[in-house]
């Protein structure tokens, strides 16, 4: 039957192309999922392991080894001291940062200094000019860094560290910028190993300590763990480079790919559409051949060679196609990474890394896909009697005993999955309602054959009018109701979850969003670098970003700390913020914030004190819930309390248009940054933050579309499939009409709104079950935060409805033509 098999493929080369294409979008979807995981690890490993690369072995501190009543170990320099004493140890650096401000008169960065070893071998740095810092007025600074500056070798900067102590540092040596995304985006320097420890006044502390060995590296590696053993350092873990990397990958996925757990969902649902896809083709295409099988049982086949001709169709088929997909994953994926190094130059450590099951597991999936999705049609079809005349299968209904199985079945998952939806929605349990939803979804798709054609044709006869085109599209639609019910399920399916995130990505973003504003009350804070108070450069920022577009009022505020006395509690050490209550009201977004003369806005934490004392004055305490970085005061109460001058800054406040756009924020912080010199990582603020969750979710949400419209194109594939088919099997009917006196355009109008008639269908119930879908499960996810907050995005819904319409035309376009090609003498001479 081989031979029958390649055959039919020859002959029905063209009906196979929906197929093919579904099969290999589908295949090539998942083989992408399971690149971008293997090119993940891979690129985390090349940032991740950037401080590792010249190691052979890293000692660490675990937490997992700690006990519960223990104090986790702090590495310092005389632990790195001691093992380079031991033998066996060529060499060894500790991996720390200290944190202080480095600035020029014209802009100043936050920076994260490591100490450096004169020998520069190891910790992760690697001189690109000059030379490693030797004395105590010498430092090195990474490459992008040191450009936005505009420093090079030679030139002096101030460097101040978290004491309020400021030196003038000479930069002799620019070192490569880090790969890791840890630091990557904070400025990052080195101080020779003594100006280091002076520097971080004491509280060295490192987070690794990376050795060389200089013998048998498991010799070395026991040697370690028995050193950290001996001077009771239990927690102390020793791993060799590429196994410390490996583990830091797995402390930032959470220990699970989370990433590959997201993507494989959606490669899952294009798979299920692309299998409805395939079934439905199989099951037309084998009706339309009854005659041909039925011949070729008469000259004697049997119904299992039939059976496997049709399978061995599908099994070739769902091998060129999964081939196809493979190589079409590994092309975009490739061209993927080219274009990233080409647009983010810093981005040269990412890689693409394939490994065998990446791509032997999609082409295994899409061979069994193909050849399962056909069996069903396959033994449908070898039920029939040899004579058995060409006739569409029955759809599920009530009128048969299959149909009123499943339609049971479907009616009591959806009722069961509603009802645990709704019970996680109005008790905010997330994994219920996903598991109401996981449940009520099947039973709705499963429920599809007894309100998708009927709804196709009462909407088909509403818009019909007296339309003869409209009237016999609308009769068309419905003609096979299981044919009509797949594709449009296909459809159904996509559109259903395209909109469900829509939705509930909008009203994330709203209920974040309110609950951010209720929380800063002032829309952007900016903290002027360096220490001393700035009043006069402060109010002369303020007045300039005053000037900006998108500003609605500025302020200026001092920062400052001091111990504070209370009654209750123990005296503590608290920051204080100093406003002049005027300015200040025009900025502060919560109520009762504005502070008065001897009184302070208590944020810090919950206190049942009415009063506290600072320098021996006593201030009212006015507790608040606001997220500030300080308690405020008037800038006259803050005068009288002693505070060190100093040791304290100054800042600025903004309150921004309230119409101000998301997309407009980062714009006002740059501006905001190249006023004052402050990088604008240290711009804060309920605006900032609202922005970057906005950032955040819309990414989330144009991800989630792009990858949610793989199984939408795989269901309009479907759409022009279905036509297609139907064209071919109605080819005397049409002829008949044609020959009745209708015209070719109204043949092509016919099918055009038979198309229509079922992608917007399908695409319309999408968007009503998107919708519910997608109120419920934000608010079982997020009614726990607080008052949420419903927001419909209208527009976006509409776009998805007219894509889908559109498209479902557009799918009509080639059938309508081949169906208007034939002649009505030929078409009613065809068998």
């Amino acid at each position: 039957m081989l031979h029958v098999a390649l055959s039919n493929i020859k002959t029905y080369a063209r009906r196979y192309i929906a197929v093919i294409l579904a099969v290999a979008i589908g295949t090539a979807f998942l083989a992408a999922t399971l690149a971008v995981n293997s090119s993940t690890q891979a690129t985390l490993r090349n940032s991740l392991g950037d401080a590792y690369k010249n190691a052979d072995l890293v000692a660490y501190p675990d937490w997992d080894l700690l006990g519960d009543a223990d104090e986790p170990t702090r590495l310092d320099m005389k632990d790195i001291a001691a093992i380079r004493d031991l033998p066996g140890v060529s060499t060894a650096y500790g991996v720390g940062y200290a944190y202080g401000q480095m600035h020029t008169s014209d802009n100043g960065y936050t920076v994260a200094l490591q100490p450096v070893d004169p020998n520069q071998r190891l910790g992760g740095l690697e001189l690109l000019e000059g030379r490693p810092p030797l004395s105590g007025n010498e430092m090195i600074v990474d490459e992008a860094h040191a450009e936005d500056m505009g420093i090079s070798i030679g030139d002096v900067v101030a460097l101040g560290n978290e004491q309020g102590k400021t030196e003038n540092m000479k930069i002799v040596g620019i070192q490569r910028s880090s790969t890791n995304p840890q630091v990557a985006a904070t400025a990052l320097g080195g101080l020779s190993e003594k100006s280091w420890i002076q520097f971080a006044d004491g509280q060295e502390d490192f987070g690794e300590i990376v050795i060389n060995a200089q013998g048998p590296l498991p010799a070395l590696e026991t040697q370690l763990q028995e050193h950290f053993a001996s001077q009771q350092m239990k927690d102390i873990a020793v791993l060799t480079a590429d196994e410390k990397v490996i583990h830091d990958v797995a402390q930032m996925t959470g220990g699970t790919d989370q990433l590959t757990v997201v993507l494989v969902v959606f490669a899952l649902i294009a798979l299920v559409v692309t299998g409805l896809v395939v079934v439905n083709t199989f099951s037309v295409v084998i009706a339309q051949r009854t005659r041909e099988l039925a011949l070729l049982r008469i000259l004697g086949a049997k119904r299992k060679q039939i059976r496997s001709s049709v399978l061995v169709e599908a099994l070739l088929i769902g091998i060129a196609a999964s081939m196809i997909g493979v190589l079409l994953a590994i092309t975009l994926m490739a061209g993927l990474i080219e274009v990233l190094h080409a647009l983010v130059p810093s981005m040269s450590y990412a890689t693409l890394a394939l490994n065998p099951a990446g791509i032997i597991i999609p082409i295994i999936v899409g061979i069994l896909m193909t050849v399962i999705s056909a069996s069903l049609p396959a033994r449908r079809a070898m039920r029939l009697a040899p004579l058995a005349a060409l006739r569409p299968f029955d759809a599920a209904s009530v009128k048969n005993r299959a149909g009123k199985v499943r339609i049971v079945i479907g009616a009591l998952l959806a009722l069961a999955g509603a009802a645990g939806l709704a019970y996680g929605a109005l008790e905010g349990d997330l994994i219920i309602a996903f598991l109401g939803g996981l449940v009520s979804f099947p039973g709705i798709l499963m429920l599809a054959s007894l309100f998708v054609p009927s709804s196709v044709a009462g909407i088909g006869k509403a818009v019909a009018g007296n339309s003869t085109a409209g009237k016999l599209a609308a009769l068309n639609a419905v003609r096979n109701p299981g044919r009509t019910t797949a594709t449009a399920t296909a459809l159904l399916i996509g559109v259903t979850l395209v909109s469900m995130i829509m939705v509930g990505g909008q009203t994330a973003k709203a209920s974040l969003n309110n609950s951010i504003a209720g929380e800063f009350p002032v829309d952007v804070m900016v903290a002027l670098p360096g220490t001393g108070l700035q009043e006069a450069e402060a109010q002369d920022f303020a007045e300039q970003i005053g000037e900006l577009e998108g500003v609605d009022a500025t302020a200026t505020y001092d920062f400052g700390s001091a111990t504070a006395e209370f009654s209750t509690e123990e005296p503590y050490e608290v920051q204080l913020m100093a406003v002049d209550p005027q300015s200040f009201a025009d900025v502060a977004l919560a109520e009762g914030i504005v502070p008065k003369d001897g009184q302070i806005v208590f944020t810090q934490w919950p206190t049942e004190d009415a009063s506290l004392s600072i320098g021996g004055q006593t201030l009212q305490i006015k507790s608040s819930t606001a997220t500030v970085d300080g308690n405020i005061v008037s800038k006259q109460t803050f005068s009288k309390l002693g505070i060190d001058e100093s040791q304290a800054f100054s800042g600025i406040l903004v309150k921004t248009d309230e119409q101000l756009a998301s997309s407009k924020i980062n714009d006002l912080v740059s501006e905001i940054a190249d006023i004052t010199g402050v990088d604008s990582s240290m711009i804060s603020g309920g605006v900032v933050m609202k922005s970057m969750f906005s950032q955040v979710i819309d990414v989330l949400l144009a991800i989630v579309s792009a990858l949610l419209a793989v199984a939408v194109l795989i269901a309009l594939i479907g759409v022009a499939n279905t036509l297609s088919l139907s064209v071919l099997e109605r080819t005397r009917e049409n002829s008949l009409l044609r020959a009745l006196g209708l015209k070719k355009k109204q043949l092509r109008s016919m099918l055009a709104t038979e198309a229509v008639l079922i992608g917007g269908v399908a695409a319309l119930l999408g968007l009503v079950l998107g919708v519910a879908y997608g109120l419920l499960g934000a608010r079982s996810a997020l009614s726990s935060m607080g008052a949420m907050t419903y927001e419909i995005p209208w527009w976006q819904l509409a776009v998805v409805l007219l894509i889908s319409i559109v498209a479902a035309l557009l799918a009509s376009v080639t059938p309508g033509r081949r169906a208007a090609k034939l002649s009505p003498v030929e078409g009613l001479a065809t068998e």
